[in-house]
Formats: C-alpha cells, sequence, structure tokens
C-alpha cells in the first residue's frame, strides 16, 4: 500500500512537471511567435514603403535559431522572391572575418600584434604623415612606425576618401579614390600604393575608416603564402561549413545573388547600375583581386555560423578556429578614451580588433549588452552579438547607399526586447 502511495506520488509530481514544461515551451513559442510578428512588420513595413524590396532576418538566442526568415524580393522589380538562402554582398562585414584570419596567424605566433607592419612589407617603412594646414597640407615624418594592432583598430593613419572628402584628389592619385571600383589587379597592387600614399595622421592618434584591412589582407598571403581566398576557405570557411561564401560566386549559385537596389528622382525603387563601379563583381570570371575591407558574399546561415563559432569561444561543432585567449583580445576596446568615428561622425562606441563594442552611452542605441560586438556593411547589412543575451541578430538588405542603420538598430532592438520577455 505504502509503495503504490509511492508510485502515485511520483506519478502524479511527473505530470505536473510535465504539464509545467510544456507551459515554458508555450510561453517561449508563443514570445518567439511575438519576435517573428514584430520583426515582420516593421521589415514588410519598409517594403510597402519602397524603401526596400526585401531582406533576410536572423536572431539566434540561447542555443536555437528563433527567427530566419526571408522577406519580399530579391529584385526590385519583383520577379525574383527573396529566399532564405538568397546571397547578399555584405560589404564592410568582410572585415571581421579577415580580422579572425589575422588573429590566427597571431595566436599561431606567425605574427606579433604589436609587430611593425614594415616587417612584413618593407614598402611602409618610409610613410610620410600630412599634416593638414586649412586647405592644404605639409608632409612630416612618422612618430612610429603602424603596427597590426593599429591596423585591426583602424588607428593606422590609413583611411579613405570618404573619410577625408578634402583629400579625394590625393586618393585619386595613388589610384585609391574608390574602395568599390579598384583599378588593380591584385591586392598587392593596391597595397603597394596604399604604403606610397602618405598618412591621414599620425599611427595611433584616433580611428580612421577605410583601407587598414586590406593590408592585413595582403599580410594574411605574405604570412600563409595562400592567396586570401584560400586562406579563408582553408582556415575559416571550409572548417565552418560555410558553403555560400565567397568572393567571386561560382555560376551554379550566381542567380542567387540579391539585385542591388536604390530610390530613383520618383523615390521609387529601382535596380542599381552605374559606369564607376560593376555593382555586380561577384560575378566576375577570373579575377584575382580579393578585397578584404568588403568584397565577400553571404547568406544568413554562413555569417550566423561564423557569429555562432565567436559568441562560443572560437569552437563550432566540434572544430576551433580560434582561441579563447585571443578571443578576449579581439572583443575589448583599443581605443582608450577616445570612440571610433564614421563618416566624420564620432560614433558613442569602442572598437576591438575588428569590431565595434558597445559602450554603456552606446547602449541606447538598441538597449544591446555593454561589450556586446557589431558592424555593419554599405549595402545595409548588419550584425550584432550580444555575448551576455547569448543573442545574434543578422539583418541583411541590399540597398545602396547606407540609409538604413536607424532601420537596422530599430529591428535590433526589437530583438532584444522580444527575447528579453522569454
Amino acid at each position: 500500500m505504502f509503495h503504490r502511495y509511492i508510485l502515485q506520488f511520483n506519478s502524479m509530481q511527473i505530470k505536473k512537471l510535465v504539464l509545467s514544461l510544456l507551459a515554458v515551451l508555450l510561453i517561449q513559442a508563443t514570445v518567439r511567435s511575438q519576435a517573428c510578428l514584430l520583426i515582420d512588420s516593421l521589415i514588410e513595413q519598409q517594403i510597402a514603403n519602397q524603401q526596400i524590396s526585401g531582406g533576410v532576418a536572423y536572431i539566434y538566442h540561447q542555443n536555437k535559431v528563433i527567427v530566419k526568415k526571408a522577406y519580399g524580393w530579391a529584385d526590385p522589380r519583383r520577379t525574383i522572391s527573396m529566399k532564405e538562402n538568397s546571397i547578399f554582398r555584405i560589404a564592410s562585414n568582410t572585415k571581421v572575418i579577415v580580422s579572425i584570419g589575422v588573429l590566427q596567424l597571431v595566436e599561431k605566433g606567425l605574427v606579433g600584434l604589436d609587430d611593425a607592419i614594415e616587417k612584413y612589407i618593407p614598402a611602409f617603412a618610409s610613410q610620410q604623415v600630412i599634416q593638414a594646414m586649412g586647405d592644404t597640407f605639409n608632409l612630416v615624418q612618422r612618430k612610429r612606425s603602424i603596427t597590426i594592432r593599429d591596423l585591426l583598430s583602424h588607428q593606422s593613419g590609413i583611411a579613405s576618401a570618404d573619410e577625408y572628402p578634402k583629400q579625394r584628389a590625393l586618393y585619386a592619385r595613388y589610384g585609391l579614390s574608390n574602395s568599390l571600383s579598384p583599378k588593380f589587379t591584385t591586392l598587392a597592387e593596391e597595397v603597394e600604393q596604399i604604403a606610397a600614399m602618405p598618412l591621414m595622421h599620425q599611427p595611433g592618434e584616433r580611428f580612421s575608416y577605410g583601407l587598414s584591412t586590406n593590408v592585413l589582407g595582403r599580410l594574411i598571403e605574405l604570412v600563409s603564402g595562400l592567396s586570401l581566398d584560400k586562406y579563408l576557405k582553408k582556415n575559416i570557411f571550409r572548417p565552418l561549413g560555410m558553403k555560400d561564401t565567397y568572393f567571386y560566386l561560382p555560376e551554379s549559385k550566381s542567380a542567387r545573388l540579391v539585385k542591388m537596389s536604390y530610390r530613383n528622382a520618383e523615390n521609387q525603387l529601382e535596380e542599381f547600375s552605374t559606369p564607376i563601379f560593376n555593382i555586380d563583381y561577384p560575378l566576375l570570371d577570373n579575377s584575382k583581386y580579393y578585397s578584404a575591407i568588403g568584397g565577400l558574399v553571404s547568406t544568413v546561415t554562413d555569417l550566423g555560423t561564423f557569429l555562432l563559432c565567436l559568441l562560443q569561444e572560437g569552437a563550432y561543432s566540434g572544430k576551433r578556429i580560434i582561441g579563447k585567449e585571443i578571443l578576449e583580445q579581439f572583443w575589448t576596446n583599443q581605443l582608450g578614451n577616445k570612440t571610433f568615428i564614421f563618416g566624420g561622425i564620432p560614433s558613442s562606441n569602442n572598437f576591438g580588433l575588428g569590431v565595434g563594442l558597445t559602450t554603456k552611452a552606446g547602449q541606447k542605441m538598441n538597449g544591446a549588452s555593454e561589450g556586446s560586438f557589431f558592424w555593419g556593411g554599405a549595402f545595409n547589412t548588419a550584425y550584432m552579438v550580444d555575448r551576455n543575451r547569448k543573442l545574434i541578430t543578422i539583418f541583411f538588405f541590399q540597398r545602396t547607399p547606407f540609409v538604413l542603420p536607424w532601420f537596422l538598430s530599430q529591428l535590433e532592438k526589437t530583438a532584444i526586447q522580444c527575447v528579453d520577455q522569454m
């Protein structure tokens, strides 16, 4: 009788436990559904307003992908539906992948973070620095060498014409005025010109966004003995199973590349084309130029896998591509009391070794935890990794120019608010 009572009691307890678990799962499913609906509403509104043709959203939270969804169209003519596996030009989101490639070399002892770049590329030994005087400038000597750390944190003094428009003619003289349409057949050719051109400021003086990552791409080639595309494929893409990330798409996948759009004078979306540069550069044949600053194409699934590997401290599906110790430096502020500057506008945030870092002041943008890392691309693609929440958000669109950062932040904020209710 006593044993029967115990069995009955255990059965009742188990039943309650199962019901409790089902209730928790139902609540989580409801919140996930709410996240989907809110993200749906925001993106569909922008499609209806002719701000974007379509896009793909990806949200990972606490060991589960809770949103992966395609919206709208892959072309502004609305003839090709967007798919979850649509391929996007990820532009400057390329930088985080190349930065991890460099940190792999640091971890192996093949380069040092505080090594001078001329140790590997001697042409940088004789660079001078611009000292601006109104609309003119003088050239002065460097106070110190550019280091690998400077290049990763964009404090090298190697910038871009977009960041220093008054010097656009100088950039043009060296063939560096349009990063989207390089005049070089290889990264080596471009880096020779970068080394020949004066620096915009003394190394370490401030953050200047631009061409530093192309120098890092060339460093990878020189140290590894592989072209940048082969190095990334061998050491990052293949180990992580990133099957849709390339500099140049194979013909079998070319139809999945999303068309680029822009708003015309009537505020209607049209397919973007210009004689200034070839927007369909991922479809070029036999090119040997690999843009480390922004040449990759990818999917939300591939980039999500890469970011999940970083969130899991360098390991994914039993394979480790980088160690925990070097990642601690990757997501640690490298700017001291400075913030990063983008488009001439100071940010509230800091910068690590290849990624933006959310500060306490910067939390007002999207509510991400302090220390979250993030970045975006020129064609309105963005990622954010909140390590505290174990949250990854990726939103991919293909619109030019870069006019949607407010919307990308709104989507991130919405995702954070949803998962915080779980």
